[in-house]
């Protein structure tokens, strides 16, 4: 029976060149020969919809009990350390990700979303930067909503893109690097509509036009040849905001644009744990390697809520009516390397805090990755 070593007693990584300060096209990383950036990546956590609509026009006049703007299926907004490395790497990767009760239709009914990202990152510059592209498929709300509660508040959306830009900027050895980048997530889902099917008219329209701008930075460190860990730190702005619209009268198929919503501004800050602790002695073998990883991440709001017009009463608005928000989320999963070129990880997600601090009841995520 084979055994099992327990100990750091696994050969070190090949050294890294020598350190650089900016970005190095000679820059040859240890992720292309080892696949550090491929092994040692983040699970991620988040789901940050913060947005209620509420109004006479809803039946829901307390903003505190609206509805969750229905583009691209109420789903959470971008966060970088979803399955990622500062290290840039070669792979392609499917991120399963199921939140329970996360979002409310508009019939004021609680939802679960699942949510499928198909990803691939593609260095360049000799391994020193890549590029990512994301394309998320989601299970949530409907994009057109019925306020009668007429037909299904839920259906299948495509997500808004996400393209990623990283480079590495400073390395020490086979030890630490530190990298930065910028991703930018675009509005490529189905603008939303909520209507009447009693009366016909289309209460409100919402142009799915916001472009997030996410800049970051990472730090990843190997404390030993089977202990990793890195921090990440990222800001998230809405640089244009969604246009809100009302039908002019009933039936008449034309809008009036009757605002212009922005999300708020966030911070993110994540830091990410793993210790390899199953190592096949003979390097073969369907599972090459076990990890256990843990994850703390914090997520906060950095400017006021914004308030804006949504339907054709006065009172109807969309906002966050809890203003600030200040999230804490707890991650614990398992990954498997499966032959030399799989990765297999399976999370779960705990809410630390309560009230409009706690954005889901539980999170579970599948993650699989293929280097290339």
């Amino acid at each position: 029976m084979d055994q099992m070593p327990m100990t750091d007693d696994l050969p070190p990584l090949p050294e890294l060149p020598s350190p650089a300060s900016s970005f190095a096209a000679s820059t040859a990383l240890a992720s292309s020969n080892e696949g550090l950036g491929f092994r040692d990546a983040t699970i991620g956590d988040f789901f940050g919809s913060t947005a209620l609509i509420s109004g006479s026009s809803y039946n829901s006049t307390n903003p505190a009990d609206g509805f969750n703007v229905p583009i691209a299926g109420s789903d959470r907004r971008f966060k970088l350390t979803e399955n990622v490395s500062p290290i840039p790497v070669n792979r392609f990767f499917v991120n399963y990700n199921h939140f329970s009760q996360p979002v409310r239709n508009v019939t004021l009914s609680k939802q679960d979303v699942d949510r499928v990202t198909l990803g691939l990152e593609k260095t360049f510059l000799d391994n020193s930067s890549s590029l990512e592209v994301r394309v998320p498929i989601i299970s949530g709300l409907n994009a057109t909503q019925d306020v009668t509660g007429s037909g299904s508040q839920t259906n299948g959306e495509f997500g808004n893109m996400t393209l990623t830009l990283k480079s590495l900027l400073w390395q020490q050895g086979n030890q630490s690097a530190i990298s930065a980048g910028l991703s930018i997530n675009l509005p490529t889902a189905q603008d939303a509509n909520v209507y009447n099917s009693y009366t016909g008219q289309s209460i409100l329209r919402i142009d799915n036009q916001s472009v997030h701008l996410l800049p970051f930075i990472a730090m990843y460190h190997q404390h030993s040849p089977r202990t990793w860990s890195m921090v990440i730190a990222q800001l998230d702005f809405d640089t244009n905001g969604n246009t809100f619209l009302t039908e002019t009268s009933p039936n008449s198929g034309r809008f009036t644009p009757i605002s212009r919503f922005q999300e708020q501004n966030f911070l993110y800050l994540d830091y990410s744990a793993g210790h390899w602790f199953y190592d096949n002695p003979y390097g073969g073998g369907f599972i090459r390697r076990a990890a256990i990883i843990g994850e703390l991440h914090y997520s906060t709001t950095i400017n006021n809520a914004d308030l804006a017009a949504a339907g054709p009463d006065d009172g109807d608005i969309v906002t966050n009516p809890f203003n600030r928000i200040d999230v804490l989320n707890a991650t614990g999963g398992l990954r498997f390397q499966l032959g030399q070129d799989y990765l297999l990880t399976a999370a779960v997600v705990a809410p630390l805090k309560d009230g409009e601090n706690r954005l889901f009841d539980s999170e579970f995520a599948l993650l699989l990755t293929k280097r290339f």
